[in-house]
């Protein structure tokens, strides 16, 4: 009885959480993004016409091919993967990091019925921008069915857009925009890693800090900085390139260099500066978040781009803008700072605690949680493996990833693995729960493969992912077309219905002649 008790007690796992909190403007960020489909909500046409994205028999080198989508399905609380990404492309964060989070939130979270897209580039795709005036979206690949969403009208053009998700996006998209999970916690000197340093980084007083604005990056300039003006009405120089200029000028102010014109300074040792320079990479910076954590004032460069918590932000509270009045104004910010120390202190504090409360991973696995509850508001229909062509239990995923030689170094995996994996009975799952033959993959579907608490755990209670499946989701990557084009598979099973329905109208029509 008391050995009955104790093995009970060693496999208790909290129950998932339904609920949390966030900030009351990073809430109002998903709210906002999720009303873009209005009361029509996604229709199950609309969210597989991102299958036309991806033409395998017309790839073009030069242009993005199927190497940025990830489509996600979630299904009685276990995220699937309906394609996988051919392997040249794996191996970098962006992509990877997202996974293990949503796999963590998952864990944490009882996530509802849902379907989007993952979107891992640096920028939001520009076939979600919405057009101005109009509303109209650009999206290329109108649902294949005619249905209501996919009609003429304004509105109908606005809803006939699937749920795309990415970590960078500007007002016109209809994107939305979640954390970029793989600076958070995958590369070394990821905002975990940071956070998990903050003992010797605050260790670091400010009186003892170095009265310069530093900064540290590789020298390009995105494609947007030409579309921004400063209040001078001049069009805003590239920050990157143009900061050697104004440091070259005020040595005694700026120390913001590119890399192939100043000394690399790792992170974890910047905070030896009172104010660190931050302004958009290829998109917005990954390292913004991290900067807010070294117990320095911020000084932020404009941008068009924003993250997921920037509506939280307060300029001139959280961190202090520059390139808004002219493109050499962080002079002026920086001789500010200087001569208002306690106020420039102030910020560097608020910074920091602004990031430990609302950037840390639980708030961000709340985040991911919020947006996939009222993302499943707007479903109007029920996703379903049994609707696709291929279904790759996540967990599946993230093992396969953790052993693959591409891709074993690029995140920790073991923090979710060994935490959640092992008792996951998604784990055990086919590879593809579709009543149809699919032509993805060779696992069969087990009998009740269905509902995931159908299968056993092995020896000393772990659900181990059968090295068969491993071995099928290695083919696949590496055959680079495990891309389902749903929308055409749900098109013709709507004709065979239609026809079906239209062969028993006049099978009936002619039984009432006869009588």
């Amino acid at each position: 009885m008391l050995a009955s008790c104790a093995l009970g007690a060693a496999d208790w796992r909290p129950p998932k959480l339904t609920e949390c909190a966030l900030h009351p403007q990073i809430e109002s960020r998903i709210i906002k993004d999720v009303s873009f489909w209005g009361d029509a909500g996604i229709s199950e046409d609309v969210a597989l016409s991102v299958c036309a994205f991806c033409d395998l028999g017309a790839q073009d080198a030069g242009k993005e091919n199927c190497n940025k989508p990830q489509r996600v399905l979630i299904q009685n609380g276990t995220v699937y993967l309906n394609n996988l990404v051919a392997s040249q492309y794996l191996g970098p964060f962006e992509h990877i990091g997202f996974l293990v989070e949503l796999y963590e939130a998952s864990q944490v979270y009882q996530l509802p019925d849902a379907e989007f897209t993952y979107w891992f580039g640096d920028n939001a795709p520009s076939y979600t921008m919405i057009k101005e005036g109009s509303g109209d979206t650009t999206w290329p690949w109108p649902p294949r069915s005619g249905s209501s969403s996919s009609s003429g009208s304004s509105a109908g053009k606005r809803q006939a857009v699937p749920a795309v998700l990415a970590w960078s996006k500007w007002d016109a998209n209809s994107a939305l925009v979640v954390p970029y999970s793989g600076a958070f916690r995958c590369s070394p000197d990821s905002w975990d890693s940071l956070e998990a340093q903050l003992e010797a980084l605050a260790a670091t007083n400010w009186t003892e800090r170095t009265e310069v604005a530093f900064g540290r990056w590789n020298g390009f300039c995105t494609h947007y900085i030409p579309w921004m003006r400063t209040a001078d009405g001049e069009v805003m120089k590239c920050p990157r390139t143009h900061l050697n200029t104004i440091s070259a000028a005020h040595p005694d102010l700026i120390d913001a260099y590119d890399l192939s014109k100043g000394k690399p300074v790792p992170l974890a040792h910047q905070n030896k500066y009172k104010y660190i320079v931050s302004t958009d990479g290829w998109s917005i910076s990954s390292k913004f978040d991290k900067y807010l954590l070294m117990g320095s004032a911020v000084l932020k460069a404009a941008s068009s781009r924003y993250g997921y918590y920037y509506d939280a932000l307060q300029p001139g509270t959280h961190y202090l803008p520059f390139m808004v009045n002219s493109s050499a104004d962080i002079v002026d910010v920086v001789r500010w700072a200087k001569a208002n120390d306690g106020a420039a202190r102030a910020v560097a504090e608020a910074g920091r605690r602004f990031a430990l409360r609302h950037l840390s991973r639980p708030a961000r696995l709340c985040y991911l949680a919020r947006l996939v509850r009222e993302l499943a508001g707007k479903m109007r229909y029920t996703p379903s493996c049994s609707r696709r062509q291929l279904c790759v239990p996540l967990v599946h995923e993230l093992r396969f990833l953790a052993g693959y030689e591409r891709t074993h170094k690029s995140c920790r995996y073991n923090e979710v693995l060994l935490r959640y994996g092992a008792d996951d009975p998604a784990a055990v799952l086919p590879l593809s729960q579709s009543s149809q033959p699919s032509a993805f993959t060779t696992a069969p579907a087990s009998p009740g493969s269905g509902a995931a608490g159908s299968q056993e755990p092995g020896p000393g209670g772990v659900y181990a992912t059968p090295a068969a499946n491993l071995e099928e989701i290695r083919r696949l990557h590496e055959g680079g077309t495990a891309w389902p084009r749903d929308d055409q598979e749900q098109q013709q099973q709507s004709g065979r219905r239609r026809r079906q329905r239209r062969q028993k109208q006049r099978q009936l029509q002619q039984l009432q002649l006869r009588q």
